[in-house]
């Protein structure tokens, strides 16, 4: 048995969007497959493109949006690290996705501020893992301009 190989295999399809993988070899034998998960709120089910990289769905009773990963991969943050107080016009990148050496951008659906980041740099995020916690401004920008 190859450990090598059986870790490589893992990985793959980790990075896959693959539901199940079965290898046979001499004395060996792998069988891999996907808990059926519910899909998120917005998120483009695995074999979609990803629209909108920006997977995002309301928070219950806060008013938050989480902007979760639209794929499998590993999350870079981009040229800006953003942090709690950060504002975001929509549509902005809020960093990207690394997925098979091939970035996805992941970015605000709307403008707001960023409550919370939940993902650091180089970490990796399975489909629908939420990375940012966004308060949707709602008029707030007006709060701030002078009369």
């Amino acid at each position: 048995m190859d450990l090598d190989r059986i870790e490589r295999l893992v990985r793959l399809f980790g990075r896959s969007h693959a539901r199940e993988l079965q290898v046979e070899s001499e004395g060996w034998s792998l069988s891999l497959s996907r808990a059926n998960t519910p899909v998120a709120a917005g998120v483009a089910p695995p074999g979609e493109p990803p629209a909108a990289a920006a997977a995002d769905e309301r928070v219950q009773d806060s008013g938050r949006v989480t902007v979760t990963a639209p794929l499998v991969g590993i999350f870079r943050q981009g040229g800006v690290r953003l942090q709690p107080g950060d504002r975001v016009e929509a549509g902005a990148p809020l960093g990207s996705i690394e997925s098979m050496k091939i970035l996805s951008p992941v970015l605000a659906a709307e403008s707001g501020e960023i409550d919370e980041v939940l993902v650091e740099d180089g970490q990796p995020v399975e489909y629908g893992h939420q990375l940012f916690l966004l308060q949707p401004l709602n008029g707030r920008e007006s709060d701030e301009a002078e009369p």
